[in-house]
């Protein structure tokens, strides 16, 4: 069994609050800009002119729930609330995070492609309760550097919450994911038969793990994962498995293993617009009704649907939980991709008949592999022992190389629970012939 842990949904948060430093709070275009948005939104309110804005933010993620930027809770007396996404000011970490182009891939989701998911959705008359709109309002985006900024609705206040990652998810909260990304791939599909003028600019973006495949500091970071990755594996018996990975491993780098398995333009007609990001934290569930919302869409891509899938599954789930359910989680994700597509005036047969699908999940499911390599340690990792992460930014910016350890990512406070979970893909990987 998982570490259990029986606090309240949002007490953790509570905790870990931190107050604001100067570095981290809107600058002054930022700070004019949201007060205008309130009067906006809210013209009987508005915050006193004579107070800082600042004394009405506080922490919206606890410690270790985001990495790529600064996230507030802008309370808006008596009972309002917004959700400010500010990428980090700092100029070492806004590199080596590589958070400029992480903002500028989110504020396209928002400006661009939902507002495309929701307007075909609108065409074809979709009943609202069938549409995809598993996602935050968004109030406002800026991409004017130094000013960017994202303003979502606050979902804690319509009852979502983050799982806590510490505890298995339970079996309706995954199927429910995985008729969220059926209905979201579903509108791709048809939007790339009925509109691909519209679609266009999302079939051509560069992944983001491919603008900085030539980062050296980084591609050495991905080498030393496979160490880690192979560390899980210690007893005699998983000695076969071994080897399969290491025959894995010796076909090339992080990168050459990972940048074809994300590229959509290798597994067309199938490619779809991809949330991304498909960990713990980037999903948030409301329990009654049952709900969810995709957040975080820093890294959208243009892929196969296995791409989603497989993150999702080998980073949310548990070997135990995927022997049981994940024949019927995929084929539930088939299903809604299917309904949706009828909706939408489109046929599955056409556009993802399951043989189809079935050989998309043969030849991109190793991505689970790879990104679970990436976000397990920091998946396992309680919030308390979370690294420096601007102490990172300085080491690698002065030329250092690290690892796991050496960053901060994996040490006596999850070692054991990595290496099991990590074991634990490995397993299913080979066992299911993805690697």
């Amino acid at each position: 069994m998982e570490p259990q842990r029986e606090k309240p949904p949002g007490q953790e948060q509570e905790e870990e609050e931190e107050e604001p430093t100067q570095d981290d709070l809107p600058n002054e275009r930022v700070t004019m800009r949201l007060r205008q948005l309130i009067r906006e939104l809210w013209p009987e309110k508005s915050l006193p002119a004579s107070s800082e804005l600042s004394d009405h933010l506080q922490r919206a993620s606890a410690k270790g729930d985001n990495y790529l930027g600064v996230v507030w809770r802008l309370r808006v007396p008596p009972d309002r609330s917004l959700v400010v996404k500010l990428p980090p000011q700092n100029s070492v970490r806004r590199k080596q995070f590589f958070a400029r182009p992480c903002f500028l891939r989110e504020s396209q989701a928002y400006e661009e492609f939902l507002p495309l998911v929701e307007e075909l959705q609108e065409r074809w008359g979709v009943p609202e309760e069938e549409r995809f709109r598993q996602h935050a309002r968004c109030f406002h985006t800026c991409r004017d550097e130094p000013d960017e900024c994202i303003v979502l609705e606050d979902l804690c206040r319509s009852g979502f919450q983050l799982h806590d990652r510490f505890r298995h998810l339970p079996l309706q909260h995954v199927a429910q994911v995985m008729r969220a990304y059926g209905k979201l791939h579903a509108v791709s599909l048809a939007a790339k038969r009925q509109c691909p003028e519209r679609l266009l600019p999302f079939r051509q973006m560069v992944d983001i793990f491919e603008q900085r495949r030539d980062d050296t500091a980084l591609a050495s970071y991905f080498e030393n994962l496979k160490e880690s990755a192979l560390s899980a594996l210690l007893s005699p018996a998983d000695d076969a498995y071994g080897a399969r990975l290491r025959e894995y491993f010796s076909r090339g780098t992080y990168f050459d293993l990972l940048l074809p398995l994300i590229n959509g333009t290798n597994c067309e007609p199938y490619a779809v617009v991809c949330h991304g990001d498909c960990w713990n934290n980037n999903i948030m569930y409301r329990l009654c009704p049952l709900d969810l919302r995709l957040i975080d869409w820093q890294l959208m891509r243009y892929a196969s649907p296995v791409t989603d899938l497989a993150y999702f599954l080998f980073t949310c789930t548990t070997r135990a939980f995927r022997q049981r359910h994940l024949q019927a989680m995929l084929e539930e994700y088939h299903v809604q991709l299917g309904q949706q597509l009828t909706r939408l005036g489109e046929s599955v047969e056409q556009l993802l008949p399951r043989k189809a699908f079935a050989e998309q999940l043969r030849a991109k499911a190793a991505v689970g592999l790879l990104l679970a390599m990436m976000v397990l340690p920091i998946v396992t990792m309680q919030g308390q022992d979370v690294p420096d992460l601007q102490a990172i930014s300085d080491m690698i910016e002065a030329g250092g190389s690290t690892n796991l350890q050496g960053a901060g990512f994996l040490g006596t406070g999850n070692e054991e629970l990595y290496k099991r979970r990590m074991r634990e893909v490995i397993l299913d990987c080979v066992d299911s012939d993805y690697i």
